[in-house]
């Protein structure tokens, strides 16, 4: 069920954010929020190398990843965002991040996910705003 609690992903699995190394556009606009370790909401713009934060890993499954120096985000990358809606919440990435979707939870791209599909969001965080867990959307 899409509220089970998270689970640690492999220690090698990439981060949504911007590497500074190259010149791929960010996932994720820097006003994006995230759940610390710790439960709290923090937005992407703020995070430090070394900060737990939850990210989904290759399966689809939740867990809790560190940041690294790579996937840290440049505040003066551009790059075009689409939204995804569900009655809950709203996802605003780039059209090629992978989200998990439909009933196997498989990732997609955002760009790929049709209305009405089951996208698998993580439930809110701790003092923050919006809605997760299982919704449809597109």
């Amino acid at each position: 069920p899409p509220s089970a609690p998270p689970t640690p992903p492999p220690p090698s699995s990439p981060l949504p954010d911007v590497n500074r190394q190259t010149t791929d556009p960010p996932c994720f606009p820097s006003s994006a929020t995230v759940q610390r370790a710790d439960g709290a909401t923090a937005p992407l713009s703020s995070l430090s190398a070394g900060d737990s934060i939850l990210a989904a890993a290759a399966d689809g499954t939740l867990g809790f990843d560190v940041v690294s120096s790579f996937s840290l985000a440049d505040p003066s990358a551009k790059a075009v965002f689409l939204s995804l809606a569900t009655a809950t919440a709203t996802v605003t990435l780039t059209p090629t991040h992978k989200l998990p979707a439909g009933p196997a939870k498989a990732l997609k791209q955002a760009s790929e996910v049709a209305v009405g599909e089951t996208m698998w969001l993580p439930p809110p965080a701790r003092g923050g705003g919006g809605g997760g867990g299982e919704g449809e959307g597109g």
